[in-house]
């Protein structure tokens, strides 16, 4: 299995998940706004620039960000992710000083139309979380039938809790207990229920 693919896919998924919830949410809002084509337009023109100001940041941490984008080494010190909410702002999630990284941030994009939130935790130091859940599900030592991996449902950054989420099948004090021995036992990870996604 290829490097990060479980979370990988995985994010996708969810990418895809929130784009149809939030399609549902505005099916009242453009049913209500056909005689505003302009909110919808200026709607569409902010996710777009959010989208170019987020290509900005990464493209500032190395220029072959894309293919690198699972690795922890990419990633400075203060940047704990970042993320479009459903109003279509560009928010960058930071560690330590909010002002300076405000400022420094600011002039990497070249504006300031963006939010700024803090978290304790590193989007670097999540990637590592993730590679040490990549290396235990690609070790061809652990036995097929370990209990992490039959209830192993994917594992994922989540920017806006700041912390790993691990979904598994099925969520118990024995579980996390074997998980936490066997896996990691860092403290960003969570655990949450979830179901083993159906590929096709």
């Amino acid at each position: 299995m290829k490097k990060t693919a479980v979370y990988l896919v995985l994010s996708l998924t969810l990418v895809s998940l929130a784009a149809c919830n939030k399609q549902k949410d505005n099916n009242n809002s453009i049913q209500e706004s056909e005689n505003y084509p302009e909110s919808i337009n200026s709607e569409a023109a902010q996710n777009i620039n959010a989208l170019a100001l987020h290509d900005k940041l990464m493209a500032s941490f190395s220029d072959d960000w894309i293919e690198r984008e699972s690795d922890p080494d990419l990633y400075p010190e203060y940047y704990g992710g970042s993320f479009i909410d459903n109003n279509g702002n560009f928010i960058i999630a930071v560690t330590g000083n909010m002002d300076k990284n405000r400022e420094y941030l600011t002039d990497i994009l070249g504006t300031d139309n963006f939010k700024i939130e803090t978290g304790r935790y590193s989007y670097r130091e999540m990637m590592r979380v993730m590679d040490h859940i990549d290396d235990f599900l690609v070790n061809s030592s652990i036995p097929n039938d370990h209990p992490v991996l039959i209830r192993f449902a994917g594992a994922y950054p989540d920017v806006m809790e700041n912390r790993v989420k691990v979904l598994l099948t099925e969520v118990n004090d024995d579980i996390i207990s074997t998980f936490k021995k066997d896996v990691s036992n860092s403290p960003l990870i969570i655990f949450e229920q979830g179901e083993i996604p159906e590929l096709y």
